[in-house]
């Protein structure tokens, strides 16, 4: 399987730093990936609740991740704190591609960049719907 090229985001949404804790590290002694993951989920939360959204209520949809790719840049330590940029892109008219870049904060050293497709639905009717028009407004407005 050839592997993965991500980049970080072209146009950064929004920004949030959250610190390496001792539970967030593997045998490695290093940031694991389970948890990696966990951070982009909560930058991802910290975002929408920003703009008064949360995953399960943008307009009254719930949003859905259908797929994420991650590569490993550098290392991440006890004590470090990570700077978390989001960048958005539509894709059609159902689906938002996300794309996260994870750098030091002190060294602006790149430790992973990542990227999740999410797609929102109709709770009620369990049917997949429009990306709602907040989000939209946000993705093609930039940084707030």
């Amino acid at each position: 399987m050839p592997r993965i090229r991500l980049n970080p985001p072209e146009r950064v949404v929004f920004t949030t730093c959250v610190d390496v804790r001792v539970t967030d590290l593997n045998y490695g002694k290093h940031l694991g990936h389970m948890e990696l993951i966990g951070l982009l989920h909560h930058a991802r939360a910290e975002f929408l609740d920003a703009h008064g959204m949360t995953e399960i209520n943008v307009e009254g949809r719930t949003l859905l991740v259908v797929d994420l790719a991650v590569n490993y840049r550098s290392e991440a330590f006890f004590g470090q704190t990570l700077m978390i940029d989001i960048g958005m892109a539509l894709e059609g008219s159902r689906g938002v591609e996300i794309s996260y870049a994870v750098r030091d904060q002190a060294t602006d050293v790149l430790v992973a960049v990542a990227q999740t497709g999410v797609v929102f639905a109709d709770p009620e009717a369990r049917s997949l719907v429009q990306v709602p028009q907040t989000l939209r407004a946000l993705v093609e407005g930039g940084k707030r």
